[in-house]
Order: structure tokens, then sequence, then C-alpha cells
């Protein structure tokens, strides 16, 4: 296990100090790793100017209420839907491309949870690098998750990522220990690969607002939760369709899923890096 005075040797490589490690955990990373321009709005709080909409099943027009906007607020499956109990899963998504961000936004769960996952943990995700194209379930994307007490994990689908070296609870940001290069194990789910990265620590409450940012720089990438960086990710790199093979990838559309829970998202915005 990495020691405190490891972690504090960290720091100094990175030009942080030992003043730094001193206000850890979490926040005090990510802000060392976010320094950028000012904030824009990326969901106006109105509607979906700017995003496309697919739901599986259903397609590109919210057919059923599926979304909803009060004060400011983005509501998904909340009162308004009108639709089956089994509705399609799915997810808004920028009509552009980013990349080299500070993704910033807010979220709390309803209480209406649908099927097949009645019963399960509430889930959602912010998906990113996702190639732009056709739209479909599980899109190939870097996905952010959102979940009860699970707020913060990676899942690259058909993408991969090594995962960044904790030193005593935390992820190494803005930059890994030297040699750090074992990409994390995938598993085949069928009809794409997968990586489980979890976070390092459960920082989300399951009552009122939570905020989440979403740091992506070059081929990195980090998950900050309520002001703590919980993971860290390097050398990301997206599967091509065509060979299979391997590449960088920094920049793609960034993604909010439906996934049979209500949910309520505020306050979107963006910075670039």
């Amino acid at each position: 296990m990495t020691t405190r005075r490891e972690a504090i040797g960290l720091l100094a490589h990175l030009g942080l100090g030992a003043g730094a490690a001193a206000l850890l955990p979490g926040g005090v990373l990510a802000q060392a790793g976010s320094a950028g321009g000012d904030w824009r709005p990326l969901l106006n709080g109105r509607d979906l100017t700017g995003w496309t909409f697919f739901q599986d099943g259903v397609g590109a027009q919210d057919r059923d209420g599926v979304i909803a906007f009060h004060d400011g607020e983005m509501h998904v499956l909340g009162p308004e839907y009108t639709g089956p109990e089994n509705p399609g899963m799915g997810y808004i998504a920028t009509a552009e491309e980013y990349g080299d961000y500070h993704l910033s936004l807010e979220y709390k769960w309803g209480p209406r949870r649908f099927a097949p996952r009645e019963l399960a943990k509430r889930d959602s995700g912010i998906l990113y690098h996702a190639p732009s194209g056709r739209d479909y379930l599980w899109p190939d994307c870097v996905e952010y998750q959102i979940m009860e007490q699970s707020t913060g994990d990676a899942i690259p689908v058909n993408h991969r990522a090594i995962q960044a070296i904790s030193a005593g609870g935390l992820p190494s940001w803005p930059r890994d220990f030297p040699g750090n290069t074992q990409y994390a194990p995938q598993v085949n789910a069928g009809p794409n690969l997968r990586q489980h990265i979890r976070a390092d620590g459960n920082f989300d409450t399951l009552e009122g607002w939570n905020t989440v940012e979403l740091i992506c720089r070059g081929d990195s990438a980090a998950h900050v939760v309520n002001g703590r960086i919980v993971t860290a990710l390097y050398g990301l790199q997206a599967q091509h369709e065509a060979d299979r093979a391997y590449a960088s990838v920094t920049r793609g559309r960034i993604l909010l899923q439906i996934e049979s829970a209500e949910i309520s998202f505020r306050n979107v915005r963006i910075r670039s890096l």
C-alpha cells in the first residue's frame, strides 16, 4: 500500500507540494488539474437545443414524455412520463463532439422506478468520448457511472483505460505514477467488451442534489463526486469498428442516460481546458 509520505512525494513530483497534500482528499487534486476557460451552459434548462434524443424501441422522437423541463431542471421519467411500465432505455446526446474540457452538473434521484429494474439500484450515467454517427443502445464510450452508492465508477465500452495508481485512497491526478502501463481487464459482455473500474470511495447522497464533474484532458480523465476525486484514467483508447484495433481517443459526444429510474439534472455546464 502507498503511504501518505509516498503520496506527498508524488504531489511534490507533480509540482503541488506538501501544502496541497494537507488539504486532501480529492478536491485539491481535481482543482489542480482543471484550470480552464469560462463556464457556459451545455444544456439550457428549457429544451434539448444542441442535443439529440434516442430511446431504444422508440427512436429519435420523445413519444411518451420521457424528458420534461421545469424551472431550469431537466426531469427524466418524471411525472410527465406517460409510456409503458418498461420504457426503452436510451440517452440524450450532444450534437457536437468535445475534447479537453471540464464538465459539471448536478443530479437528484426521483421516486419512480421502472421495469425491468424496479428492485435494482437507481442507475444513470454520463457517457463520454462517444463517436458521432448512428444511435443505438449501449454505444461505444467511456461511462461515468451515476448509480446509488457507485457514482464515479468508470465503465469503458469498446474503449479501454489504465486505472490510476491510488495513493492511500487518492487516485493519482493530474499525472499518474511512472511505469503504470497496464490496462484494466476487460470482460466480454456479448455485443461489446467492457472494463469496470471502481471508484475509490462512495461520496454520493441518495437524498437531494449531488454535484459531479468530469475532467477530460488529452487521453486522460478524472471523475469527481461532491468535491472528491474518485477515479482517474489514463491512456484512453477506442476500438475501431472496422478492424477492432485500439487507438488513442481524446474527444467525442457527451450523453446523459435514460435507464429505468427517475432522475433530474440541472446546471449542466462546460468549459474548455
